[in-house]
């Protein structure tokens, strides 16, 4: 077998710690050290806001959808224990070409046989459920606990940096540190936010043949939690606007939705400044009433809407993963499923090297990973785009309603076809490769 250089892990956000923890459970039995590079030498570098240790006021301004294999990897990781919030279960999902396709129920609809009513459905005591929504917070406090209880446990394994990463060369695996130390990495596992702008990118991806696509959408999400006067049933409804997508998620209280409202920069900060009954009118007019009547239960923030796709997710000893290869559109919910999944393949690609003697740095190892998460990450990022643009872009005034007609035929087609809604089902779930060993619930 050969000696292992380390792997450094490089980022101070959730990804690259769910990393950290993936490549312990698969490399557990070896002498590989991780070490995690957690600082960074950007100094307008917001990623290194800490989160608070306790659950606040607003944690459920911001939410994820996770995906059930999502789940069941952290679940295996030590991580989704360690949630001090409930999540929601999403037991239907619907997407519908306007509000009023809603009222006639004419869209998407992911809802699967067994979740209909008991005079509908084929086996009433089966419960399918199609996606889980946690608090960003919680999930991110779950994620470091969970690091830190393996940190403590793998002491002689796991290693932390407490120095920023100032260079690294791809070639030889050289990397250089702020404090002036040196260390010869396997591989650099790079999990820190793709720049969409060059200038402000690392050295070492400047050097690197990945370069970027990027778009800017000009435009922002707002989020934040809505007060609802029916119950939510664990629906998931998204509407295409003219302005952008609005998608309403189920929250743990019945009578609470989290708002996820994509709008040009402009209208997006006004909505967020204006007072609640300014809000609550734009909100019922833009619905048009169908969703019921929403009001908001909490601050509104706003998230800038950019696209940024590697043209390569490995380059010699660099491995771009997680938002250092790709930033999509929210409207599919799919950024951090993403990055679980890179996470999780990753493991795997190690595990199976590790197993069969290659070295981590040695041609081709990183192939399959390569492959199976460029073709993934950039089905999403293609996906979203298109949607994104053909219902609310520049052109949308031609192509959405040919869009509203596509969306309600595929609809018709997958409520007549189980088999195709199953298969919709499964691309949320598992992308487009078959899921890695942790997200079939499977340990190394």
């Amino acid at each position: 077998m050969p000696e292992q250089n380390p792997i450094l892990i490089h980022g101070s956000g959730s990804t690259a710690r769910v990393t950290a923890l993936a490549l312990a459970a698969a490399l557990g039995h070896t002498d590989v050290p991780l070490h995690c590079v957690t600082a960074s030498a950007n100094a307008n570098d917001k990623s290194n806001d800490k989160t608070g240790d306790k659950p606040g006021d607003n944690d459920w301004g911001s939410v994820l959808a996770l995906s059930p294999a999502a789940k069941t990897m952290l679940d295996i990781l030590g991580v989704w224990p360690r949630l001090d919030l409930p999540s929601a279960a999403v037991c239907d999902m619907a997407v519908y070409g306007d509000a009023a396709a809603m009222a006639h129920n004419i869209g998407l609809d992911f809802n699967p046989p067994e979740n209909l009513p008991p005079n509908q459905a084929e086996n009433p005591d089966a419960i399918t459920v199609l996606a889980h929504i946690v608090s960003r917070s919680a999930l991110d406090r779950a994620i470091h606990a969970a690091f830190n209880a393996t940190f403590d446990a793998l002491t002689a394994k796991l290693h932390r940096h407490d120095a920023a990463l100032t260079d690294f060369d791809k070639s030889t695996g050289a990397a250089r540190f702020s404090d002036g130390t040196d260390l010869t990495a396997a591989l650099l596992v790079d999990c820190a936010r793709a720049a969409t702008d060059p200038r402000a990118a690392p050295l070492w991806r400047t050097k690197s043949a990945a370069q970027y696509l990027t778009h800017d959408y000009q435009a922002a999400a707002l989020v934040c939690v809505l007060a609802c006067d029916r119950p939510h049933g664990g629906q998931a409804v998204q509407f295409f606007l003219p302005d952008g997508p609005l998608a309403l998620l189920p929250l743990p209280d019945p009578h609470q939705r989290a708002l996820i409202w994509s709008l040009p920069h402009s209208r997006a900060r006004a909505l967020a400044e204006i007072e609640d009954g300014v809000f609550m009118h734009e909100l019922a007019r833009s619905t048009q009433g169908h969703a019921g009547t929403l009001a908001p239960d909490g601050p509104r923030g706003l998230q800038k809407l950019v696209l940024a796709l590697a043209e390569n997710y490995v380059d010699e000893r660099l491995c771009l993963l997680g938002d250092a290869a790709h930033i999509i559109h929210p409207l599919a919910g799919q950024g951090f499923n993403l990055a679980l999944r890179d996470a999780a393949q990753l493991a795997d690609t190690l595990f199976d090297a590790q197993a069969l003697g290659l070295a981590f740095d040695g041609p081709h190892v990183l192939a399959d990973y390569q492959a199976l998460r460029r073709a993934d990450g950039g089905a999403m990022a293609a996906t979203t785009h298109i949607l994104a643009e053909i219902f609310s872009g520049p052109q949308s005034r031609f192509t959405a309603p040919l869009a509203r007609l596509g969306l309600a035929l595929t609809g018709r087609m997958a409520r007549a076809n189980q088999g195709l809604a199953a298969r919709f089902r499964a691309q949320a779930n598992g992308g487009t490769a078959a899921l890695p060993r942790l997200m079939r619930g499977h340990r190394f």
